[in-house]
């Protein structure tokens, strides 16, 4: 099924497109960008942020099991040093921060609910897939 019911060229020349713009990007700042989209714990502040803020560190490191705090704070900062998240110190003590998302961070998870969209409507074709694939011989099915 072709999405918005655009022609086959047109899909392959909007993508084209898209790849010459993402590599005439010689210091790679686009393909960092587009790099927080497929990042599990980027999502995953960017959506707690979005749902409620301002948050705290801890806060966000409780929305987020699995993450480290060594993560969560790196994390925080790429967001941040890309105008996605904003950082607000009290400058108190004992010391208080906290985050909010910036409307550039909004539109980021704006932009990711059609793709999320897309993976839950087609998960059983998803599912389906894997099975097929780790049905044949010589499989090697990921772990």
């Amino acid at each position: 099924m072709i999405p918005h019911g655009l022609d086959p060229r047109e899909i392959i020349r909007r993508s084209q497109a898209a790849c010459a713009a993402l590599s005439d990007d010689h210091d790679g700042l686009k393909r960092d960008i587009l790099g927080h989209a497929g990042n599990r714990w980027s999502l995953g502040v960017v959506y707690a942020l979005g749902v409620t803020s301002p948050l705290r560190h801890a806060e966000l490191r409780r929305q987020l099991p699995g993450v480290t705090q060594r993560m969560l704070t790196r994390t925080l900062r790429q967001l941040e040093r890309d105008g996605l998240i904003e950082r607000h110190d009290f400058r108190e003590v004992p010391p208080r921060v906290e985050y909010t998302l910036t409307a550039l961070g909004l539109g980021l998870l704006v932009q990711m609910i059609p793709l999320w969209t897309w993976v839950i409507d087609n998960a059983d074709a998803f599912a389906a897939a894997r099975r097929r694939f780790d049905a044949q011989p010589g499989s090697d099915p990921a772990p």
